[in-house]
């Protein structure tokens, strides 16, 4: 296998200060992409087009916008006015809540495809999504899961990759990552969260686990590297998705740098 590529990832609500001194650091340590959630109510586009004008070849993504919140033509819309790079861009998008999201995803897909000429991310969950995602993803983005279920997942993807005669996409999955005593709390805090939601409690119901057992809660920087080294050994590429105490810039710089790649 290919040695894996690194990403680091932040909460689209973050501050922007923190947002741009951390995606800045990110480039000069060597990770090959930054990425920004996207809020229930904002536009993370916005600000990666400011990181990418701050940056100068560190790839940005978005991890990823719903389908039911913008539509195709918003989305291509908010890109080419922001002049963000198109071959920069790393477009997550998910196909939202409610009926018909296999059909409204794929057909998203397509209507992308058609406007504008980008690396198009899916963040799928289950089984379906992610045989979808291989038929028509060019990187599939997964999220809350432990390494033997990344092989699950991946054998899912190839499924669909295989039913359409294509190559696999490249596939990634955010991690979340915490280190030190002071982060532990934050992170159970963020792990009740998403535990409350259904369709992520029935991700983790999959998968036999609580939540806190798909995150990395590291007490040294090699414990760090060594955990994120076990999902690396099974995609091409793990975003380091940052969990601290207070998301301080010092704190997210502290990060940064423990657990960044390793030459």
């Amino acid at each position: 296998m290919v040695k894996a590529t690194r990403g680091f990832g932040l909460a689209g609500e973050s501050p922007t200060d923190t947002i741009y001194i951390a995606a800045v650091a990110a480039e000069q340590a060597g990770y090959g992409s930054f990425w920004l959630s996207q809020p229930r109510h904002g536009l993370t586009l916005v600000d990666l087009g400011s990181v990418a004008r701050k940056t100068q070849t560190i790839r940005v993504g978005v991890g990823a916008i719903p389908l039911t919140a913008q539509s195709p033509g918003e989305i291509e819309s908010l890109v080419r006015e922001l002049a963000i790079p198109l071959d920069r861009l790393r477009l997550g998008i998910g196909s939202g809540m409610g009926t018909g999201s296999l059909d409204r995803l794929r057909a998203g897909v397509e209507t992308l495809r058609s406007l504008i000429d980008v690396e198009i991310v899916v963040a799928p969950l289950g089984p379906k999504m992610c045989r979808l995602a291989g038929e028509i993803a060019d990187a599939v983005l997964l999220n809350w899961l432990t390494p033997a279920h990344a092989s699950t997942s991946l054998s899912w993807i190839r499924d669909g990759a295989l039913s359409r005669e294509r190559d696999m996409p490249v596939t990634a999955t955010y991690v979340r990552c915490a280190l030190g005593a002071d982060a532990r709390s934050r992170l159970e805090m963020e792990c009740a969260r998403y535990g409350s939601f259904p369709h992520y409690a029935a991700h983790f119901s999959r998968q036999g686990v609580q939540p806190i057992q798909t995150t990395i809660h590291a007490n040294s920087d090699w414990e760090l590297q060594e955990r994120i080294a076990a999902y690396e050994s099974v995609l091409d590429e793990v975003i380091v998705r940052a969990i601290t105490s207070s998301d301080t810039s010092s704190e997210i710089l502290a990060l940064v740098e423990s657990a960044k790649p390793e030459n």
